[in-house]
């Protein structure tokens, strides 16, 4: 069964700053907020009519919005005429038909009544229901200037929720990475460096309580800095060490050199010592005398 067709509107836009308008200004000067209460009260009885035009011709129908507006009924047709003469109504509709109704609210319901056509003509579904989205056409249509950005958001929206869920796979107990995520992790650090980041992110989760959007970003923004910081310090500290084994094996290299020139010396003066006259002979030592000296050279 095709859903029946919706006449009036629900609500109709209400500026912020009605109450400065110079119409309704008038209205509260001389009647205080029953006259604003007047005013709206009528507009709401104008926006919910078929034709959005409020007959008033008849006197039974002064004294129900006269209660309505919880006035007297000679107040009210005080406060009528003061609003067909300040304009809030159009005073040649009201003058030829007796109906309350004006320029802005025929301009609204045009662009409502245009819409609603328009969607009646699109084909129906399988089941034969209408597709009229009364609640959506009506409120983008009655925000007037803010329709086309509704549209905008309603689209972008739809675009959200009909994109594929893209599974993610826990690579730790608190970190959770999709297959493509990990891959560009991989491809643009290596495997050990992005197990170690991983490794980071899921410690810092763990320990902290915090929660991320998306690990992925939280360690493109951080953690990668932190294992660059560790790969930094490991460097150094292996230059250190290096630098300090080099130096013990200088240190090392130099005693044995200066070993070796000891030993040297040493064996030079026993040289020089048999040179000088001592004689080995028999386990005992003897020295020459001068002219044997002499006889040998």
């Amino acid at each position: 069964m095709a859903r029946p067709r919706k006449e009036g509107m629900d609500y109709f836009p209400h500026d912020t700053d009605a109450v400065n308008d110079t119409k309704i200004e008038a209205m509260r000067m001389l009647y205080g907020n029953d006259g604003y209460a007047f005013y709206f009260i009528l507009l709401e009885l104008i926006y919910k009519q078929p034709d959005f035009e409020l007959d008033v011709s008849d006197a039974e129908t002064i004294q129900i919005l006269a209660k309505k507006v919880e006035v007297s009924q000679e107040k009210f047709n005080s406060m009528l005429q003061t609003a067909i003469k300040r304009e809030c109504f159009d005073p040649l509709a009201y003058q030829e038909r007796c109906v309350l109704t004006s320029e802005g609210v025929k301009k609204r319901s045009k662009v409502v009544v245009d819409k609603r056509v328009k969607m009646r003509k699109k084909p129906s579904n399988s089941a034969g229901i209408e597709l009229i989205p009364d609640s959506c056409d009506v409120s983008d249509a009655e925000t007037g200037e803010e329709s086309a950005q509704s549209k905008r958001k309603v689209k972008v929206k739809e675009k959200k929720s009909n994109k594929d869920i893209i599974p993610k796979i826990s690579y730790a107990e608190f970190v959770s990475l999709t297959q493509d995520e990990y891959n560009k992790l991989i491809s643009a650090h290596g495997e050990d460096t992005t197990k170690r980041m991983i490794e980071i992110l899921n410690n810092y989760k763990g320990s902290s309580g915090k929660k991320y959007k998306s690990d992925y970003m939280a360690i493109l923004n951080w953690v990668v800095k932190r294992v660059e910081e560790e790969v930094r310090r490991e460097h150094k500290r292996s230059e250190a060490f290096r630098g300090g084994q080099a130096t013990n094996n200088q240190h090392h290299a130099n005693n044995s050199q200066k070993a070796g020139t000891s030993t040297q010396q040493q064996s030079y003066a026993g040289g020089v010592s048999g040179a000088g006259g001592t004689v080995q002979k028999n386990g005992n030592t003897e020295t020459a005398s001068k002219y044997d000296q002499f006889i040998r050279r």
